[in-house]
């Protein structure tokens, strides 16, 4: 009976169920985002260009085509931190590593 309770957590410890490891933060199959440049990030509402509502309103029906609007707080669904807050990290994914100096 004991090599049998023993020999089971061998197998165990060797598939790793009983072992502790720590498992990276982003799977290794996540796709890399990649920042965005200076001239594609509107600095003053700290959004991409290119879902800046405030500075294009023009966009919305596009975002709206796609699926990408938020209608209760009036931006894109995929950037809205107030119904998902994890879409910080993703604008923060995104921004460019270094602010131009005439940047407001």
């Amino acid at each position: 009976m004991i090599r049998h309770l023993t020999l089971c957590a061998l197998m165990l410890a060797g598939t790793g169920v009983l072992a502790c490891e720590e498992k990276p933060a982003v799977p290794a199959d996540a796709p890399k985002v990649e920042r965005l440049k200076s001239d594609q990030w509107c600095w003053t509402h700290d959004l991409p260009k290119d879902k800046c509502t405030s500075c294009d309103r023009k966009l919305i029906p596009a975002l709206k085509k796609e699926k990408d609007w938020c209608g209760e707080h009036a931006v894109a669904e995929s950037l809205c931190v107030k119904c998902d807050p994890k879409s910080k990290e993703r604008i923060d994914a995104l921004r460019p590593a270094d602010k131009p100096k005439d940047a407001k």
